[in-house]
């Protein structure tokens, strides 16, 4: 017996006309953020602040499927699961540094010497550690 099904057909197997319907509640960019608030625990103007709104958005809608996780993969990482970050700032405006209050590595000049200094908010510690 033959298999004579089109290529894409585990694809059309799989479709869902429920989760397509929640993919297109995020079509709209002002849902897409307060979705996305809610699940990244950052509010919409923090999401905004990252100068990353559009883009993800863009990335969401490529994608035309609404996961959760992955939509708070992007928002912290970057990049959608399992791909590139879409530009170069993506990954240096995740909210994984705002989190750890750190700057992305190789984003930031933080000048020569300055991994002698204790992380900002440490307490220094003098020979008493040792």
């Amino acid at each position: 017996m033959s298999d004579d099904r089109p290529a894409d057909y585990d694809l059309a197997e799989r479709w869902d006309p429920v989760e397509a319907a929640e993919a297109d509640e995020l079509a709209d960019l002002d849902e897409f953020l307060r979705v996305c608030a809610e699940l990244t625990g950052f509010d919409v103007p923090e999401l905004r602040a990252t100068g990353m709104a559009d883009e993800h958005h863009r990335t969401v809608l490529a994608h035309r499927v609404r996961d959760e996780h992955a939509l708070v993969h992007l928002w912290y990482v970057g990049a959608w699961p399992g791909e590139a970050p879409g530009s170069a700032r993506a990954h240096d405006r995740g909210l994984v540094w705002r989190t750890f209050r750190a700057a992305p590595p190789g984003a930031a000049a933080p000048g020569y010497g300055s991994w002698a200094d204790a992380p900002r908010g440490a307490s220094a510690r003098g020979d008493e550690s040792r």
